[in-house]
Order: C-alpha cells, then structure tokens, then sequence
C-alpha cells in the first residue's frame, strides 16, 4: 500500500487522478477537499494493481492509524503556501519518526510549480532544512517537483511509485 498525505489544499486528489491518467489530457481539473479517504489503483497489464490511499490534510491527527503496511509515502506540498510549510514541516516530521514508517520510502513532492508564485525546490526544501532531516530519519526521502494542475513531472514520480528506476 501506498499512502498519499500531507497538508490541506496542496493537491493530492488532483495529484493522484493526473498519475492514473497521464495520457488523457482532458481529465476533470476540478476537485473538492477529501474529508477521509479516498483510494485509488494504478492498473496494468499483467501486473498486480498499486493501492494508493489518499488521507485528507484536515486527518492529520489520525494519519498515524493508517500507517501499517505502508512500503511507501507520497507527502504532497504546496509549493506557492509559504505559510503553511512550517505547519508541512512538523507534519512530515512526526510521520517520519513513526515507527510503523522506518522501512517506507518517502517521496516529497512539491507540487504547483507551474505557478509564477513557486518558490524554488532548493529553497522550500532548505527552509524545510531537509539535509538535516534526512540524517536524522532511517527512511530514503526522494524530492520531485509537480504540477498536478499541468500535467509536469508527472513521469519520473509515476516511476517511482511503480518501483521503477
């Protein structure tokens, strides 16, 4: 199973639907927060189906009860909310020292690129100080920069979310 959180209104469900259908351009952009869980299965020929459960940001003081049997961990940010990293920060932080999570892979991504109010990936991740974090943590943290709204760098998170290199 893997997991998809992270803070309220950064794009997750949108995130989510665009990885399932990257060759259909004229998906739905239109979405409503998730309030609870939504899970959705990547399928492909002769391959068994990828679970992704989805966690609304407003769970955050019950992700932990969805942590068993998670191999891997999407942590979707708002790459334009500057005031909401601080809160995305403690967030990933306390799911990084979950015990359940010591083995999961973590994908940062920073989604909303696209937008002109984007800050960089540098540095969202430096305020985030994700150098240092990642010494502290037992789990391999991978950062991808995303527009869910555009469609970009859909395909390298997409590899690694099928275990692909």
């Amino acid at each position: 199973m893997i997991l998809c959180v992270g803070p309220e209104g950064t794009g997750k469900t949108l995130l989510l639907r665009r990885l399932l259908n990257l060759t259909k351009p004229d998906i739905s952009l239109t979405t409503v927060p998730t309030v609870g869980v939504n899970i959705v299965s990547l399928i492909e020929p002769e391959k068994p189906p990828i679970d992704i459960r989805e966690l609304g940001g407003s769970m955050a003081p019950i992700w932990h009860s969805y942590y068993g049997g998670v191999r891997k961990v999407m942590y979707v940010i708002d790459g334009v909310n500057l005031t909401q990293l601080g809160e995305a920060t403690l967030l990933l932080m306390g799911l990084l020292e979950s015990p359940k999570l010591r083995g999961a892979q973590v994908a940062i991504v920073l989604n909303k690129n696209d937008s002109a109010m984007s800050r960089g990936a540098n540095e969202l991740l430096n305020v985030m100080r994700l150098a240092d974090l990642k010494e502290c943590v037992t789990q391999t943290i991978t950062t991808f920069e995303v527009s869910a709204l555009a469609g970009k760098g859909l395909r390298p998170l997409l590899k690694w979310v099928k275990g692909e290199k």
